[in-house]
C-alpha cells in the first residue's frame, strides 16, 4: 500500500494539521554506523570537526560545558559525531550533546547530557 497524506482537522487545513501515514512495513531502515543519514546530512558515528568559515579557520571546541571557537589542537574536545539513536550531535569527550542554555531561550551554546524533553 502506498503512503498518503490526510488532513486531521478542517479548521484551516494548514500544514500543522496534515499528517503522512507510513505503514510499518514500508518504513525505510535506520542508517547504520558509517552510513549517511540523508535527513540530517551526517554520516552516522563518524567523527568530524566543525570549522568556522572565518579566515581564522578555528574549530568548535568544548571548554568545560561551554562551546567555544579555538585553534585546532588535536584534543578530543574538538571531535564531534552524529548519534543516530538520539539524532543529536555529540562531543567525543564524554558524549555530551549540544544544548542551548536556559531551555533554548539563550544565545549561549553549551553541551550537556542528552535530554529528550522539548521546551
Amino acid at each position: 500500500m502506498e503512503n498518503r497524506r490526510i488532513v486531521m482537522w478542517n479548521s484551516h487545513k494548514g500544514d500543522n494539521q496534515k499528517w503522512e501515514i507510513i505503514y510499518v512495513k514500508d518504513m525505510p531502515a535506520e542508517p547504520k554506523k558509517g552510513e549517511m543519514n540523508t535527513i540530517f546530512g551526517f554520516i552516522v558515528e563518524s567523527p568530524f570537526h566543525l570549522q568556522t568559515m572565518l579566515p581564522s579557520g578555528r574549530y568548535l571546541d568544548r571548554l568545560g560545558n561551554n562551546v567555544v571557537l579555538k585553534t585546532p589542537n588535536g584534543r578530543n574536545t574538538q571531535d564531534w559525531w552524529f548519534d543516530q539513536r538520539s539524532r543529536t550531535v555529540k562531543n567525543k569527550y564524554q558524549n555530551y550533546s549540544f544544548n542551548i542554555q536556559s531551555n533554548g531561550r539563550s544565545n549561549n551554546l553549551a553541551v550537556g547530557g542528552t535530554n529528550s524533553r522539548w521546551w
